[in-house]
């Protein structure tokens, strides 16, 4: 059962690619992760470990993008029984909040049925050993937020950014300072609020 807040914008992700190999009855399920940021380079991934293993009986898949309410994800049973493949994988990230990730599963069928409750924990056994060779780090869901103000609030605008750990990522001078920055997404009404009240009411969000 997943344990872990839905409200709360940390989730993790893994450290870098990996691979790892498991043997049963004959068969053989070789699991690769890989660390993505949007689905192009989901299915780009998907489209090489097919091409690289083009003789394997089937290639099961599960992805997750982003978190929370920005969460996409999809899983695929790659020719296996319905639920025995796909989901098993895509379960032990949700279990353990890993996202931005796509695992691919490929299964060499080695003459010996296993079975569906055999299947399930086959392709989760291989998703969580690859997931102990990838290494795993804490990551945040962030919002990006870009206003604008004028000079004389550009220490302070600096000052609130620095005290709430946000990522300045651009800043561009007119008449007046665009600011574009990326905060924790938890931390995001507070932090729009320290602007409204630092500046009194003197900016203006474009984004």
């Amino acid at each position: 059962m997943n344990m872990y807040n839905k409200h709360s914008d940390l989730f993790f992700q893994i450290k870098e690619s990996c691979r790892s190999e498991l043997k049963i009855k004959g068969s053989r399920f070789i699991a690769s992760a890989k660390k993505v940021k949007t689905e192009e380079e989901v299915h780009q991934f998907i489209d090489d470990i097919i091409k690289e293993f083009h003789d394997a009986t089937h290639h099961c898949f599960a992805w997750k993008l982003g978190h929370g309410k920005k969460l996409k994800y999809r899983y695929s049973d790659g020719g296996e029984p319905n639920h025995t493949a796909g989901l098993p994988i895509f379960k032990v990230l949700e279990a353990r909040n890993i996202s931005n990730i796509v695992v691919v599963v490929t299964r060499y069928f080695g003459g010996i049925k296993l079975g569906t409750g055999g299947l399930i924990r086959a392709y989760s056994r291989s998703t969580s050993n690859v997931l102990k060779e990838c290494g795993i780090e804490k990551s945040h869901q962030t919002e990006t937020v870009v206003f604008k103000t004028s000079f004389e609030f550009a220490s302070l605008i600096h000052n609130i950014i620095t005290s709430f750990k946000a990522s300045l990522k651009d800043s561009s001078y007119g008449d007046d300072i665009v600011f574009t920055v990326e905060i924790r997404e938890s931390r995001f009404r507070e932090f729009i609020t320290k602007l409204k009240d630092g500046t009194n009411g003197q900016v203006k969000f474009i984004k």
